[in-house]
């Protein structure tokens, strides 16, 4: 187990969990090398499915080479989430229609086989 520095790129403080015990990171924090990786994986900022390699990361481990230069402004989230207070408006009415034939109760499954 070594010892690694985690080091924030952002001037807010970053605050993460590992094991169920909270981390802030205001500049620099040393910490076991598992729980580097695992609070470097939580400050995801911007994700690339394609290459993964390509990740940025909010927090940066020094003894690795991670980037460890400023980071701008976070970019805007892809995600449009002006319409979601509209789901508090919509009403579940039950329909009355069973989509499938439920199951005896007690009833041990049982295979089915067709034959021609």
């Amino acid at each position: 187990m070594a010892i690694l520095t985690v080091k924030n790129r952002r001037p807010d403080v970053f605050i993460g969990m590992f094991d169920g015990q909270t981390y802030e990171v205001k500049e620099t924090l040393a910490v076991p090398d598992y729980v580097a990786h695992h609070l470097k994986r939580q400050s995801i900022v911007r994700d690339n499915p394609v290459n993964p390699g390509m990740n940025e990361y909010r927090l940066g481990i020094v003894e690795l080479g991670d980037p460890v230069t400023p980071l701008g402004d976070l970019p805007p989230e892809s995600l449009d989430r002006s319409d979601m207070d509209e789901f508090r408006k919509v009403v579940i009415k039950p329909s009355g229609i069973r989509s499938t034939i439920p199951a005896p109760k007690g009833a041990v499954a049982q295979s089915i086989r067709t034959t021609d």
